[in-house]
């Protein structure tokens, strides 16, 4: 049975993005905010008769949706993205397993590339 009200979504860009910007690091986890939604457009194209007779104001609602979508989430919507374990590795030279531990991380950029300094501990 085919859905009342059954529209093709239709969005430009095809393929929308987000840009997060990294705002904070600790050994247990990365804070992250929204900085930017590319989504220009969505259109409903209407795929059923009860979908052609719904298509106006559901477009209109839609024409709103990336304007609100934005306003609503750009810079306000902050995530903390948690780390496995803290920041470094472990490395087995001759039989021994040494370790690189990150303390007291710090974010940067380098040529438009997040970067990510402190202080490491060998043990």
């Amino acid at each position: 049975m085919d859905p009342l009200l059954d529209f093709e979504v239709v969005l430009d860009p095809t393929e929308p993005n987000v840009t997060l910007k990294a705002t904070g690091l600790t050994d247990t986890a990365l804070s992250a905010t929204l900085e930017k939604i590319v989504l220009n457009s969505l259109w409903l194209y209407p795929k059923s008769d009860a979908a052609k007779m719904a298509a106006a104001p559901a477009n209109l609602l839609a024409a709103a949706a990336p304007t609100v979508l934005k306003g609503a989430l750009e810079g306000k919507k902050s995530v903390d993205v948690p780390l496995g374990k803290p920041l470094g590795t472990d490395i087995t030279v001759q039989g021994q397993t040494v370790s690189v531990k990150l303390t007291s991380p710090e974010l940067g950029s380098h040529d438009g590339m997040l970067m990510v300094s402190g202080t490491f501990v060998v043990s």
